[in-house]
């Protein structure tokens, strides 16, 4: 189980580790959001890049919210909770802040109790 916090206007994060193909590992912190139903974790293209990950998929159509963009999909492997994950990342540019999916939720309990601050993920 990873504790996570809540931010000034209720968002909720979490600390994730992101493994490089070499087995080093960077602590980044990811905003869990609700709005992003089909993905696992979204980064920016750069930072997938200095990771090192491989592309599955290039050019993939997304529907945000501002409208269709295209991303390219990565093999990814992060730590969560002291378990490695390997998963599908999207990556693009315009994406300004590292998301974690709700597909986590169909592995992982999420309890959220904001009158205690409790958040946890797993």
């Amino acid at each position: 189980m990873i504790v996570g916090r809540f931010g000034d206007t209720g968002e909720l994060f979490f600390d994730i580790d992101l493994i490089t193909v070499d087995g080093e590992q960077f602590p980044i912190e990811v905003l869990l959001d609700t709005g992003f139903t089909t993905g696992w974790l979204a980064l920016d293209t750069q930072d997938v890049d200095a990771l090192g990950w491989n592309i599955i998929q290039r050019n993939s159509v997304m529907r945000l919210s501002w409208g269709e963009n295209l991303f390219d999909i990565y093999e990814g492997k992060v730590m969560l909770d002291e378990q490695e994950y390997i998963i599908p990342v999207l990556a693009g540019d315009e994406i300004t802040e590292s998301i974690l999916g709700l597909q986590w939720l169909t592995i992982l309990p999420l309890a959220v109790n904001y009158e205690i601050k409790l958040l946890t993920l797993g």
